[in-house]
């Protein structure tokens, strides 16, 4: 089956590395805190917006400004006007809430970026191989599991008595499956819009 990080899309894969680094090894308080090497290099070679924008980017659910400072080791003040700038740009769209403010990537913005990524890397035939693999990898789930989709496979872990085990490996199931049914989406529409997207308009004489 297709590795399940192929269903990552729009930069994740490298903010996620950065982040696990940052959860794994925290630096310690002190004015004499050492950070991590990897995000000593990380630091050097990005700007503080180019990490804003990438943790915000790569977010799975809504989070507030400091949450996204602490991630992209920037500070608060400078991490919220680098997240404004990202919502006047229609990156983020943002959600006022008892907790604060919080960020999240605009759905729009995120699902034309994967289109433009998909577009520009592969040729139509490239696009209906991934398209392919990906259905053959949602059939065998079907078979595996007997349900159709993965909302019915994660109501299997209520409705059944299953090993704790199990019932994480099934959720995780799930998730790779609607990972893979919206990349699959993205993918049917840039089959079915290859020559749009590709085309170029051609100079006046």
């Amino acid at each position: 089956m297709t590795n399940d990080v192929d269903y990552f899309i729009c930069g994740k894969i490298i903010t996620r590395e950065f982040k696990e680094v940052s959860m794994t090894e925290p630096p310690s308080d002190g004015e004499n805190s050492q950070e991590p090497a990897s995000v000593e290099r990380w630091k050097e070679h990005t700007t503080g917006f180019d990490r804003v924008r990438s943790v915000a980017f790569a977010l799975q659910e809504p989070r507030t400004a400091g949450w996204i400072a602490d991630e992209a080791y920037v500070s608060e003040p400078t991490t919220r006007d680098h997240l404004a700038r990202l919502v006047d740009l229609g990156i983020l769209v943002t959600n006022d809430t008892s907790g604060g403010r919080t960020y999240y990537p605009d759905p729009i913005y995120s699902r034309l970026t994967a289109l433009r990524e998909l577009v520009d890397a592969n040729t139509a035939a490239e696009l209906a191989e991934q398209a392919a693999e990906i259905q053959r990898d949602i059939e065998a789930w079907k078979d595996e599991y007997g349900v159709s989709d993965s909302s019915s496979l994660r109501a299997t872990v209520a409705g059944e008595d299953l090993s704790a085990d199990e019932a994480r490996t099934r959720l995780r199931r799930a998730d790779d499956w609607a990972s893979a049914k919206y990349h699959l989406s993205l993918l049917r529409d840039a089959i079915d819009h290859y020559d749009t997207y590709t085309a170029r308009p051609s100079a006046s004489a």
